[in-house]
Order: C-alpha cells, then structure tokens, then sequence
C-alpha cells in the first residue's frame, strides 16, 4: 500500500502548502496521509478536510524535537483529546525557535550577512519560519551558492552562525504526545548516529516512556536498513510505519509516497484513537 506518514508543508519547515502536499499525494494514488509538521498542528484541519474530499484517509500528525546530542524526532499522530492544551505546549516550543532565528540572525549580521527578523518575516508570509528560510535568503542575497553551502558555512551545526536549538526532553516529547492521546513514534532511528546495541537500548528506554512504534519504512533507507528495524520493532513489540520525510524544495530529490506492507499499515491505523473513521474503503 502506498502511504505517507512523515511529510511536511510551508506550516513548518517545507516549502509547498497543504493544499499542495494533499494534491500531490492524490496525484501518487496515496492511500493514507499523515502530515507532520514540526511542532504545529496547525495545517491539520485543513489537511483532513482536503484529503476527505480527494478519497484520502489522513491521520493527524506532528514531528517533535528533542533534546539529543545527534538527531532525534518524535512523530505523534492521532491526537484527539486536550488538542488546545498540547498545542499551547507547541507554540512555546515555536516561541523558542523564533528567538533561535534572531539569534542566528544577529550572529550573521556580525559577519557581515546582512538579513533582518523583519525581512525573513516579509519574506515567507504566514510560514513557520527556520533555518531552512534563512538559508533560502543567504542564497538569494548571494552569500552562498546554494541552500546546502548556506548551512555548511554559516548555519549548519558547524557554521559560523549556528545557534543551538532548545528542545523538549524525550520524555516529555512523549508524554505531550501521550497527553493528547496520541500515538509517539521515533522518526528515522539512524538519525540517532548509535550502533545497533546502543539503538535498541535506546528504543527500549524510549518505551519505557510510552514509546508505541518506530519509523521502519523510511524512504531513504536501503532494504537491510528496513528489515534490521523491522527486526528490532518485532523484538521490542512496537509499531512498524515509514515516510518519505518529503519538505517539497528544501528536499529537492525526495517525492510523497513510500509502499508498506498492508499488515503494518493496518496495524498502525488500528492502534490510532480514531481507528474506527477506517474501513476498507478508505484503503
């Protein structure tokens, strides 16, 4: 089955809106659609209802950082309860990322990069703003020839202009997902940069605070990559699901859509406090 649980549009850090990101995953015959926006729900209403009216089941997604010394997101989806109250929770996360971008901002102006908070708002109108639109003005003003030379020299983790993120702990990441009854699943496990031991380990840790499934089918990975989580998700009985991680241009080499086994895909809708809104029409 065609499906995607790990997508972004222009309310994070992706560049296409939602209409387009639903229209797009029509276009693919995309059975089900999860967009997971970093840190927002605010696209979801929207991406329910398009996706409703193109035949598409969608299930309320949201990706959050944590804090981690490498790479580690949680995805949540199929939150239903307390909405307002994990959304509050969320907008203080975006908070914090908007003072991160003055920040990087000030530190780019001292090398002589002149971007102001005024211009990158002007810039992306009514968009979740990041690194990623920031690159996009280093380019455009000529301080770098392209997006992944914006990142390697100024705000990449080793640039001059990097500026660290603030991020929920693990556990909380979790437990907001949790709160919500929502499902917490670890978004690309090898993003976490650990061995194989040190990966389990850390999942099973991660279970222990609520932890109900990880990313298997994560579009880039080769298929020994997908069998060895796969194995490691049946070891430690959790959810199996996958994404193509698509953000439209700031992944210019990624499209929608990634093909699960059936068994997996339904397993995951089953386990979702919504389950019942399926049915075999709807894949």
């Amino acid at each position: 089955m065609v499906v995607d649980f790990h997508c972004h549009s222009d309310h994070s850090d992706g560049t296409d809106p939602v209409t387009i990101v639903v229209e797009k995953a029509h276009e693919k015959a995309i059975s089900v659609l999860s967009i997971t926006d970093h840190d927002t729900l605010s696209g979801q209403k929207a991406a329910a209802e398009l996706s409703s009216k193109m035949g598409i089941a969608y299930v309320k997604g949201v990706e959050i950082g944590c804090d981690f010394h490498e790479t580690l997101d949680i995805l949540g989806y199929g939150m239903v309860s307390t909405e307002d109250s994990i959304e509050k929770h969320l907008e203080q996360i975006r908070l914090k990322r908007n003072l991160r971008n003055t920040r990087i901002l000030y530190k780019l102006r001292s090398l002589g990069i002149d971007i102001t908070d005024e211009e990158l708002e002007s810039s992306f109108p009514g968009e979740s703003l990041g690194r990623p639109h920031i690159a996009s003005l280093i380019v455009k003003k000529g301080y770098a020839d392209s997006i992944e030379q914006a990142f390697s020299r100024f705000i990449g983790r080793e640039g001059r202009a990097y500026v660290e993120k603030e991020k929920l702990s693990i556990k909380a990441a979790i437990e907001l997902i949790l709160s919500a009854e929502g499902i917490p699943v670890l978004a690309h496990p090898l993003s976490m940069t650990l061995d194989r031991d040190q990966t389990i380990e850390m999942v099973r840790t991660m279970k222990s605070y609520g932890l109900k499934g990880i990313e298997v089918f994560y579009k880039t990975y080769d298929m020994e990559t997908r069998n060895d989580l796969l194995e490691i998700s049946k070891e430690l009985d959790l959810l199996a699901t996958g994404g193509s991680d698509y953000h439209g241009e700031h992944k210019k080499n990624l499209e929608l859509g990634v093909e699960i086994p059936d068994n997996f895909v339904c397993s995951f809708l089953e386990s979702l406090p919504t389950h019942d809104s399926f049915d075999d029409q709807d894949l």
